[in-house]
């Protein structure tokens, strides 16, 4: 296969003068040396100061053809004003021969040295520009080239005579090349970027895809005028070409990749970074859901766009009052009395309305925005919960506590700050934790929770059977209450396996001294189930849905709740 249409239009980027223009200058300083002869014999001959001008051509032939260029056209200009051009016209004289060699000496001299250092300043320019657009280690095109190209094949497939298929963008990425440079060193990572590009390229060179190293172990091939069902066999056997071992100081390393696809021009309104972002969405899908790729998907793309507004707008939230708290009632299952209130978060958007913690919490864990959320959380709560005090219901609220919360080093003193500043006992607050918490660092995490319980709060296991931590840690939790997940109880009566897993996660508990709250009690008979298997008590829509503050005083009022917990406790207490 002959060269790619992007070796050929990166071969006429680097040409430093094109030929046509070689070709003007070459007839634009022919002419200029003319008219300056014809103007040195017109003012009475090299006697004048006219005769100088003819530098100004000698130095664009340097500039055009570098030092033999300088050379040629100084001696040129040496031999024009020579001989043949006498010292003074009117009387006829002639140049004394040592006068006109000297100067075509000069000619020549300042001519060639023009030219080498026209000939110097353009390889070091080729040399910025080919670090410009070449990645220094694998020596492919970067980024900056994947632009342009991009950018240059969209042109052409916006003209008539374009051919009917499409151009498409391939974003690839390793799995595990984060991890193995860690292991490795450093000194691992030239060798290891090098065995990618070359299986990369002995794939997509004979496909006619050319690869680009965009950034650290991400690549990007672009496939152009092909259709669908070649672009996926191509990203197929580039990911397959990448699933064996590279051999890297005798250690054999595996990788592997996922890749996303994305083509133009059937979408609209596209441009190169546009096309690239899309590429890599998909490719971040791939990884997340365990494919080796995927291609672009539009309403993936309109659910980014939403996620993205809605984190840049929550910090504004933050601060204008748009988040409140809702209360859902815990009841104990043998009196059916009020037992405490889980604390749920709602943002009320002045333009959105009500917009439901499942689409900004989790996007808030992944950035440092969770850690003033729970804050806010905390202070709104504690507010609440004297108010609560003040009409006589002294039970204790939860409020939940994200897993990167305790990856905080000051969050355990921040918070007891916070609750003894209010003037509450510890032991009027509960947080709320799932067994995810423990991943990042399970020591450091059980560490901050001794300190929480040491204090006098209450911790409870959210969503259990949902996470991923062992038993072994659950028994090294200071824990009060598990909490067992709504996914299981909703529909424990309509399903056998619902069922068994609620009943199990009850007994579980009652060995370990744990009480029990089971989450999503949607009827009276999962109430009186639940209340049979041994459940201590339970929250849901069959007992109440989450009330702003008002209404949770005015539901305690109507059911006259009347509980009795302890106003004060000592630190240590459960």
């Amino acid at each position: 296969m002959g060269a790619s249409p992007y070796h050929a239009w990166s071969h006429g980027r680097s040409q430093g003068i094109h030929k046509r223009w070689r070709v003007a200058g070459t007839a634009a300083a022919a002419l200029l040396m003319a008219l300056v002869t014809l103007l040195v014999f017109q003012t009475g001959g090299t006697s004048t100061a006219y005769l100088n001008f003819i530098l100004i051509p000698v130095l664009l032939g340097a500039a055009l053809f570098g030092l033999w260029g300088g050379l040629a056209f100084g001696l040129l200009a040496g031999l024009l004003l020579g001989p043949f051009m006498p010292l003074d016209t009117t009387t006829g004289a002639a140049q004394p021969a040592l006068n006109w060699l000297t100067r075509t000496g000069i000619y020549v001299v300042l001519g060639g040295f023009s030219g080498w250092l026209f000939d110097t300043l353009r390889r070091h320019s080729g040399r910025l520009l080919e670090q410009a657009y070449t990645n220094p280690v694998t020596n492919l095109p970067n980024r900056e080239s994947l632009e342009q190209y991009v950018q240059q094949l969209m042109r052409q497939a916006e003209s008539p005579q374009a051919a009917a298929t499409r151009v498409f963008v391939i974003s690839l990425q390793m799995d595990n090349y984060q991890d193995s440079i860690s292991a490795l060193g450093l000194a691992a990572e030239r060798p290891l970027l090098r065995g990618i590009a070359d299986r990369m390229q002995g794939v997509a060179g004979p496909a006619g895809a050319d690869v680009f190293h965009v950034h650290d172990d991400h690549f990007a091939l672009i496939l152009p005028h092909r259709g669908r069902k070649e672009a996926l066999a191509v990203t197929q056997a580039v990911i397959d070409a990448l699933q064996a071992p590279f051999e890297v100081y005798d250690i054999p390393v595996y990788l592997g990749a996922h890749a996303g696809i994305s083509s133009f021009p059937f979408h609209e309104q596209d441009e190169p970074t546009r096309l690239l972002t899309k590429a890599w969405m998909a490719m971040h899908q791939a990884s997340h859901s365990g494919r080796r790729y995927r291609s672009y998907d539009r309403r993936s793309d309109d659910n980014s766009l939403h996620t993205v507004e809605l984190l840049g707008e929550l910090q504004g939230a933050l601060d204008d009052g748009q988040l409140h708290l809702h209360y859902q009632p815990k009841v104990d299952l043998e009196t059916r009395q009020l037992i405490g209130l889980e604390a749920l978060l709602r943002w009320e958007h002045p333009t959105r309305g009500r917009i439901p913690p499942g689409e900004f919490i989790p996007q808030a864990e992944r950035t440092g925005l969770i850690h003033e959320l729970t804050r806010r959380v905390l202070r709104l709560a504690l507010a609440d919960l004297a108010t609560l005090r003040e009409h006589g219901l002294t039970m204790p609220v939860s409020i939940n506590i994200s897993a990167r919360n305790f990856l905080d080093p000051a969050f355990a003193d921040h918070l007891l700050e916070q609750v003894h500043a209010s003037g509450l006992p510890p032991c009027a607050l509960e947080l709320e934790f799932t067994e995810t918490a423990l991943m990042a660092d399970p020591d450091e995490v059980i560490t901050a929770l001794n300190r929480l319980t040491a204090a006098g709060l209450a911790l409870a296991i959210d969503d259990f059977g949902t996470g991923y931590s062992s038993l072994a840690y659950l028994k090294r939790m200071p824990v009060t209450t598990l909490k067992i997940d709504q996914a299981f109880v909703r529909q424990m009566l309509e399903h056998a396996v619902d069922a068994q897993i609620t009943r199990a996660s009850i007994s579980l508990a009652r060995d370990l001294g744990l009480k029990v709250v089971a989450e999503g009690a949607e009827d009276a008979a999962t109430l009186d189930t639940l209340q049979q298997w041994g459940c201590d008590a339970a929250q849901g829509f069959g007992i109440a849905r989450p009330m702003p503050l008002d209404a949770t005083l005015a539901w305690a009022r109507e059911c006259g709740v009347a509980p009795r917990v302890r106003a004060h406790c000592a630190p240590g207490a459960n």
